[in-house]
């Protein structure tokens, strides 16, 4: 009865061993390496555009905190006259 109950269980570690061994030599091999470059990329821009896209909602909320805080309306900003940024000074050579 114990010869049994080794065998089956060298049977299951060895079959654990092969499975898991094919597992790393597939993620050796190019195709593999590129399905985890695809994956870590994919993930990086799904990270970058949650970033861009809190950050902008965020900007957009402290703005209207801070138009708020300062008595800044639509209508007050349409009475007020829209001055062009001056140009930085050349210095003169002579």
């Amino acid at each position: 009865m114990r010869k049994v109950v080794w065998f089956a269980l060298g049977a299951a570690v060895a079959v654990v061993v092969v499975l898991k061994g094919r597992e790393l030599l597939r993620k050796t091999t190019p195709a593999g390496v590129r399905e985890q470059v695809s994956e870590k990329s994919s993930d990086a821009m799904k990270a970058a555009s949650a970033f861009v896209t809190t950050f902008r909602s965020a900007m957009t909320e402290r703005e209207s905190e801070l138009r708020d805080a300062l008595g800044i309306t639509a209508a007050h900003e349409a009475a007020a006259p829209v001055r062009p940024a001056a140009a930085p000074a050349r210095a003169a050579r002579a």
